[in-house]
């Protein structure tokens, strides 16, 4: 990624219609809009290829619209998402999503604080915020977080109808990660972001504060349901705990094995390991300079794909993906290694064993000429097992629920640490795929096929519904539907 130049077009190249002569400029966010301004920018092309996208017609021509208005919605959205895609595209030589050449983005599709990936498009929604109305498209914090579950789904489509509750926690870390990794390619963001913190990055700022404008219109109705200062906050003290054991639910204070509560354990060791990079390479590590940290977000986002390609989808996903993620740093620089195993260890992601033996692994990595070439197509990702699990331990009668374990033969044997300090054996594909579906079935996140019966009082109507049991010869196929932002409140 890193010295990745932008394209020049072509005077040859066709236009789209409505797109602008060049040189024109539009305004757009450098990140969440809460307690910010816009800034002008070159007017970005939503077709741009790699990666391109598709909105729906009439696109509004460009210019610097009014705050507030269609328009300029439409464009702050096109700015965040092309930022976004083309910090990532290096990993991804195909240039296409996993749904095709170009990604639909369907920035207003009704009343609720919320947003979602589909499989079909990125979806984004308004609701009420004080007196006026938030929209979840406008924001690049929550553009770019759904964006990232795209780009995980192009890398790793396996993970899709994974059942082990770690595989959608870090579906949602990285939606988290590429919502900072995105903000970073924006200079003057980086250049307030070091004077913020002082050039620690590892403080709370606007940078690690995500999605600030929707967390504060969720909070007026639900106030523990996220973040007291935002959506999530990536500095923050969550340490790993076996997911089976946490409640299904908690305030935001607490830990919960509700994918995004659970996302903020790995997200927060990212941005530790992401401030001690800035500090290993920085020329002064008091001062930081911002070419310094655009430099880092490069390497970590080859770092992040890397890994991604290379971790088996197991139970203990967290632990696996850690590993490969220092394997593939100190394939990059030696001095990141040894700081993102560090970061793994204080969030128990890692135990001191397995900190210990990967250190011992880290040098037969080899060089990384083709960690960007990584994330190519994952037609040899091994296929996940399937097995049927008893219905009635979910009160859906007798027929089997036929779920997609996770599954993959590990290559290195590497664990979370417990409270106490020792290795946590993570539970078998089998029991994490049972655990899996009583938390979804208690959340109300399946639609369930209708039957008479008490079976219809577990679902709940104000759930966004992330899969559905669809009837099979066997039994009843869990799939899964989306990945939304995970907050539902009308």
């Amino acid at each position: 990624m890193a010295g990745k130049k932008k394209k020049k077009h072509s005077p040859k190249k066709k236009k789209h219609p409505g797109h602008p002569p060049a040189g024109h400029t539009v305004l757009a966010w450098e990140d969440d809009p809460q307690g910010n301004t816009p800034v002008s920018v070159p007017t970005p092309d939503p077709a741009e290829k790699p990666l391109a996208f598709r909105f729906p017609s009439p696109t509004p021509t460009a210019g610097q619209y009014p705050l507030g208005t269609a328009s300029f919605r439409y464009w702050a959205a096109v700015a965040a998402l092309r930022r976004g895609a083309d910090f990532w595209s290096p990993g991804i030589p195909s240039g296409h999503w996993h749904v095709g050449a170009t990604l639909p983005v369907l920035l207003d599709e009704g009343e609720d604080l919320n947003a979602y990936y589909d499989r079909k498009a990125l979806n984004f929604f308004h609701g009420p915020l004080g007196s006026g109305l938030v929209y979840s498209g406008e924001s690049p914090d929550v553009l770019c977080h759904e964006m990232g579950h795209a780009i995980l789904d192009t890398v790793k489509p396996g993970l899709w109808d994974a059942a082990a509750q770690e595989v959608p926690a870090f579906h949602e870390s990285f939606g988290d990660m590429s919502a900072i990794l995105s903000a970073l390619q924006v200079q003057s963001l980086r250049s307030e972001v070091l004077k913020e913190t002082k050039g620690h990055l590892y403080r709370s700022s606007r940078l690690s504060r995500l999605a600030e404008q929707l967390g504060t219109a969720i909070r007026a109705q639900a106030p523990d349901a996220v973040d007291s200062d935002s959506l999530r906050n990536a500095v923050n003290s969550f340490t790993y705990r076996d997911p089976t054991t946490l409640p299904t639910t908690a305030p935001s204070s607490q830990l919960s094995s509700e994918p995004h509560s659970f996302s903020r354990v790995f997200t927060g060791a990212f941005f530790e390991g992401l401030a001690g990079m800035l500090g290993a390479i920085a020329k002064n590590s008091r001062s930081p300079t911002e070419e310094e940290l655009l430099a880092v977000s490069h390497d970590m986002g080859n770092i992040l794909l890397a890994a991604i390609r290379r971790a088996p989808i197991v139970a203990n996903f967290y632990s696996q993906v850690a590993t490969a993620m220092v394997q593939a740093a100190n394939a990059i620089n030696s001095a990141y290694g040894p700081l993102l195993n560090a970061a793994f260890v204080r969030r128990s992601i890692l135990s001191l064993q397995s900190a210990s033996a990967i250190a011992g692994l880290s040098t037969t990595v080899v060089a990384p000429k083709g960690i960007a070439a990584a994330a190519t197509a994952a037609a040899d990702e091994p296929p996940l097992a399937r097995i049927a699990l008893d219905g009635n331990r979910f009160g859906l009668g007798n027929r089997p629920i036929l779920v997609h374990t996770a599954s993959h033969s590990r290559s290195v044997s590497v664990y979370a640490a417990a409270s106490n300090g020792e290795q946590l054996i993570p539970p078998s594909a089998d029991a994490a795929a049972t655990a899996f579906v009583d938390d979804l079935i208690r959340r109300g996140k399946v639609d369930l096929p209708q039957r008479r019966g008490a079976t219809t009082a577990l679902v709940s109507h104000r759930s966004l519904k992330t899969h559905e049991l669809v009837p099979a010869d066997e039994g009843l196929l869990l799939q899964r539907l989306l990945f939304d932002c995970g907050h539902r409140h009308r």
